[in-house]
């Protein structure tokens, strides 16, 4: 689990209530993994989360960008390689791995008809990713239509989860690092505020 992965690790857990598992190995997937898989009992509502982060804006992509990524991570398709063609790649043999994906589902008791699918990315060119993004994405590998949630970690995933942890003292490193660069910008805004404001012999 990398750094990003596991901030949304962490928000699921803290923000969202969820139980979650990382890093799973898709069974017979050909090395396929699954970043994230959550579960919150108190509704029955299960996730698979993927993270794709860059944080420069230039390098963000559209909707439409992230497409052919969920039909690979989500959906099971074989990405295109590049180079010429032997006829004996995944993607020339169109073979899919959605099976093994929904196989990988079940043995840990989710429901493959009743999962939610998460993408979370730095930023949405074009898009307020202030608040979730939900899409109803047409998967070409296998012809059917289905709803993606896309969070912005830039604009919603980090400040929901630096105000969960406000001032409590996580043993986590990567929350206790949160921790600490949020209480350092809001102890410089109160100074800033502070030295800005006229004393009352003014």
């Amino acid at each position: 689990m990398n750094a990003a992965e596991h901030i949304v690790d962490a928000y699921f857990r803290l923000c969202r209530k969820c139980f979650t598992l990382s890093d799973l190995k898709v069974e017979q997937g050909n090395n396929r993994q699954f970043a994230l898989l959550a579960h919150d009992l108190a509704n029955g509502e299960s996730f698979h989360i993927e993270v794709g982060v860059t944080h420069r804006p230039n390098w963000c992509p559209t909707v439409k960008d992230l497409e052919s990524r969920f039909d690979k991570k989500f959906f099971g398709a074989a990405p295109q390689r590049d180079g010429a063609s032997t006829g004996r790649t995944d993607h020339e043999r169109k073979k899919n791995y959605f099976e093994q994906i929904e196989a990988t589902y079940r043995q840990v008791g989710i429901d493959p008809a009743k999962v939610k699918r998460v993408w979370v990315c730095w930023l949405v060119k074009g898009c307020d990713t202030s608040a979730p993004l939900h899409r109803t994405i047409r998967s070409d590998a296998l012809g059917r239509e289905f709803d993606v949630e896309i969070l912005g970690l830039r604009d919603l995933v980090l400040p929901k989860l630096q105000a969960k942890i406000g001032t409590s003292n996580y043993e986590d490193e990567v929350l206790r690092t949160l921790g600490f660069l949020k209480q350092s910008s809001d102890q410089k805004a109160a100074t800033a505020k502070t030295t800005r404001r006229p004393s009352a012999d003014a």
